[in-house]
């Protein structure tokens, strides 16, 4: 269940690529434990949203507190702010050249978290987890797309961050290995993990978040529990977007 402290805020968050304004005045807290499903048809801005959390995209203006630091600020050290920012992407993004356990130690070590052997037993740990123990030593391309996904969520736990943010985490999966992925985030909600989810899933976002935010070109114009978002919505962008998933 969340909590009552606030463990990210953003302020005003506006995001321009070039004369295009892709995000325009995103406010928004999350509170720590919290798992928040953000929703959109596609270009509408989540993915920006979630990769100016970590400053993959820098924001234009606005502030991004998180755990009572702008982030935004100059002087903030990006690396080690995404030491405590996990983040999955829907492409996976392991090095083929490394088997799955060192693609899980290589941050922890080279960011000198831990030692060689702390690393190791961490990635043992991770994979047991997302129930992949037997797979240690296979190299990316020899797994399925769902068991490259779990991997890649174990590689960001590595890290031991405060949110974990996915991006579309299931969408280059088929059909037969969302489930699998899907299931590994809701263990991670059930433990008490801070995530922001972009997702197409709508089951999931109705069982497992706590909260639903609906994006529509660059602004937030729904912001509710799912109880309220899938059931007792009179919000004509919120009725549009699910006549879409229909």
């Amino acid at each position: 269940m969340p909590t009552d402290e606030v463990l990210l805020e953003v302020k005003d968050l506006h995001k321009y690529f070039g004369d295009l304004e892709v995000l325009k005045g995103i406010s928004t807290e999350v509170r720590r434990g919290e798992v928040v499903a953000v929703v959109g048809l596609s270009g509408c801005g989540k993915s920006t949203f979630l990769r100016c959390i970590n400053q993959l995209e820098v924001p234009t203006s606005g502030e991004i507190i998180f755990e009572g630091t702008n982030t935004l600020d100059g002087s903030i050290d990006i690396t080690k702010l995404r030491e405590r920012i996990g983040m999955v992407f829907q492409s996976f993004n392991l090095f083929p050249n490394m088997s799955v356990k060192k693609n899980i130690m290589l941050a922890p070590v080279k960011l000198k978290v831990m030692t060689e052997e702390e690393a190791s037993v961490k990635a043992e740990e991770l994979l047991k987890r997302v129930g992949l123990a037997d797979k240690a030593d296979e190299y990316p391309m020899k797994l399925s797309g769902g068991q490259q996904q779990r991997v890649a969520i174990a590689r960001a736990l590595a890290m031991n961050p405060d949110i974990m943010l996915f991006d579309e985490p299931t969408s280059a999966l088929d059909p037969m290995m969302v489930g699998e992925v899907l299931n590994i985030i809701k263990e991670l909600a059930e433990s008490g993990m801070t995530m922001i989810v972009v997702t197409h899933e709508m089951g999931f976002a109705r069982e497992v978040a706590d909260r639903v935010m609906l994006f529509h070109n660059g602004v937030v114009v729904e912001d509710c529990t799912p109880e309220k978002f899938f059931n007792e919505n009179d919000n004509p962008q919120v009725k549009e977007f699910l006549s879409h998933l229909i």
